[in-house]
């Protein structure tokens, strides 16, 4: 079996320390996975005492494999375990780790990631000025007051400011309305000197003072007013008599349809009265029909069964006699013996007819 140099076998626990596994351990020295394991399983016995890895090198191992795995080197390692130590130090124990990260995140005033450097800029700052941190952050706190103050400052020239540009605004305004009357008042001087001007020339022509004309003037625009009066009434009083035309038409109107509405009923009633009379004609037969059929029917169930009809009082025989009667009367036979008449006969001459 070839011998392996002593560099060579160094060169192999160095990489498995880094944390690569036997098989890429054997790819990158070139020796076989055989030998790999034999060289660790040597440095597992101690037959390397000045590397002192007896029952370390697995640890060692399982230690660089977590830091690869982190994406860290030794020197990065190296620096964590001073940290950790510090935190030791000053009492941050590995089970309150957590806990102080914690605390730090909640007291940084902008994000945890930014924690740090603004402590060490802050410890920077203390070292330059020689001020303590109360002393800074008593500074600090005035600075920023100052600051708050001159920020309404601002906010209060800001609003000043626009005011001032509103009350130049309003100003221009102001200028130009007052241009405009200055312009009409110097039309209305103008056109006053004019009217003077003309009265003066009209005064010398009729012979009179200007100011008698121009009371005569003043007379004619008072009337002129009282024309514009006169005008307004008259207007009102045209409006007057227009509504009260129209008022007039609406009511011949309305007296129209009433008359013929009036018409209308009168033939209504009319018709009613001939309607009346004829329910009248009609009510009358009726009635008398009806009389009839009352008379018959007290009469009729007698004439039937005169044994099961009571007639106490006599009534129903009465009008059966008396039917009887005038119905002797109308035969021309009996008309002048009726009163010698016996019953026998009258059956049998009934009977006789019947037959």
């Amino acid at each position: 079996m070839k011998q392996i140099p002593f560099q060579t076998k160094m060169e192999v626990l160095d990489l498995y320390l880094q944390g690569l596994s036997a098989d890429a351990v054997s790819e990158k020295t070139g020796v076989s996975k055989g030998a790999v394991i034999s060289i660790l399983k040597d440095a597992r016995a101690g037959k390397y005492p000045q590397l002192e890895l007896r029952g370390r090198i697995d640890e060692l191992h399982n230690v660089a494999v977590r830091l690869r795995k982190q994406n860290l080197d030794l020197s990065q390692a190296r620096l964590g375990f001073s940290f950790f130590q510090r935190l030791l130090a000053i009492g941050v124990e590995p089970e309150r780790l957590e806990e102080w990260i914690a605390f730090c995140s909640e007291i940084s005033p902008t994000s945890p990631e930014d924690f740090v450097p603004a402590a060490m800029e802050l410890l920077k700052i203390t070292r330059e000025t020689g001020l303590s941190y109360t002393a800074l952050s008593s500074e600090v706190t005035g600075l920023a007051e100052e600051r708050q103050r001159l920020v309404e400052a601002v906010g209060d020239l800001q609003a000043s400011e626009k005011r001032s540009n509103e009350l130049k605004a309003e100003i221009g305004d102001h200028e130009k309305r007052l241009s405009e009357l200055r312009a009409e008042r110097s039309r209305l001087e103008a056109e006053v000197s004019s009217l003077n001007s003309v009265i003066q020339k009209r005064a010398q022509v009729l012979g009179i003072p200007a100011t008698e004309l121009e009371a005569k003037l003043g007379e004619l625009v008072n009337l002129d007013d009282e024309i514009a009066v006169r005008i307004k009434e008259c207007h009102r009083l045209q409006g007057e008599v227009k509504a009260l035309t129209e008022r007039h038409q609406m009511l011949a109107s309305q007296m129209e349809r009433a008359s013929a509405d009036f018409e209308r009923d009168l033939k209504l009633i009319k018709q009613v009265r001939q309607e009346v009379a004829a329910l009248a004609e009609v009510k009358g037969r009726y009635q008398e029909k009806v009389e009839h059929m009352e008379w018959a029917a007290r009469v009729l169930p007698f004439l039937s069964d005169p044994d099961k009809v009571r007639d106490n009082d006599f009534s129903l025989i009465s009008i059966v006699l008396n039917c009887v009667d005038k119905w002797i009367q109308l035969q021309p036979d009996w008309r002048f013996r009726w009163y010698s008449l016996r019953w026998d006969e009258i059956k049998n001459y009934v009977v006789s007819k019947r037959a």
